[in-house]
């Protein structure tokens, strides 16, 4: 049985028995991992309290017997999300972002981009480098662009007119349709999501490229409201369930 070293965040975790833990981990090198920390709940010398969500590990585990459950063997604190836990604001963001990759992500399917993206975004939310609602928006564009969704923002998708060719100022979001509508084409799109064109350009300019350049975007207020409200309709529609964690969250932003 070969044991596997990697660095990994924790997506989630519970309780298994009186002293197991079943631990859901984003690993750099081995993909998303199910795995079992055995009597974790009474061991201070491999798991001294450290496999708390959204913390960065590196970790050894191996394959358990018969096909079974992986066995978490030994974890070593990275980056601690203690400043992500004890504000409830942060904690709630980042319990969605966990849960869109925890819910999307195939077992053992190997993405070191999402790591990436995941990884700065809590990072973000430790050291303060941005509001946690501009995160929120950068993980989501980065997100749904990574796995193929990206929304369709530079043209209608109804009649593939460019954007620079609409000369009107709000756009309708057809989320069937994965993108924007302009005026001259009918959609079933219920008119209560729309993106004004500076919001449609700056959702472009994070969507691609180096992620430092795209943390660099500013959002006003209005266009911050505009793009939230879109993004936590788009991203559930599209991997196909609303994440509870963003239930969560809107209850306690308002």
């Amino acid at each position: 049985m070969s044991r596997l070293t990697t660095a990994a965040i924790v997506l989630r975790r519970r309780q298994y028995g009186d002293y197991d833990l079943i631990v859901s981990v984003l690993t750099r090198h081995h993909g998303k991992r199910t795995l079992i920390a055995k009597s974790a709940k009474k061991s201070t010398k491999r798991f001294p309290g450290i496999l708390e969500p959204f913390n960065s590990l590196q970790i050894s585990f191996r394959q358990g017997k018969r096909r079974g459950m992986p066995v978490l063997e030994e974890a070593t604190l990275g980056q601690p999300s203690g400043p992500i836990r004890s504000d409830v604001v942060k904690t709630a963001y980042a319990s969605y972002w966990a849960e869109c990759v925890d819910a999307w992500m195939e077992e053992g399917e190997v993405r070191p981009d999402i790591f990436h993206l995941l990884d700065d975004v809590l990072v973000g939310l430790v050291d303060d480098s941005l509001a946690p609602a501009m995160l929120s928006i950068l993980f989501q564009m980065r997100f749904v662009g990574h796995e193929g969704l990206r929304p369709v923002l530079e043209r209608c998708t109804s009649c593939q007119c460019e954007l620079e060719e609409m000369t009107q100022t709000a756009f309708c979001i057809d989320l069937g349709k994965g993108g924007i509508v302009c005026n001259q084409c009918p959609t079933n799109a219920s008119g209560h999501l729309h993106l004004s064109r500076g919001t449609l350009k700056q959702l472009q300019w994070i969507a691609d490229g180096d992620l430092a350049k795209a943390r660099r975007a500013r959002f006003t207020a209005p266009a911050m409201a505009e793009a939230t409200r879109f993004l936590e309709a788009f991203v559930p529609y599209h991997i196909g369930k609303k994440p509870k964690s963003l239930a969560f969250l809107q209850s306690i932003r308002g």
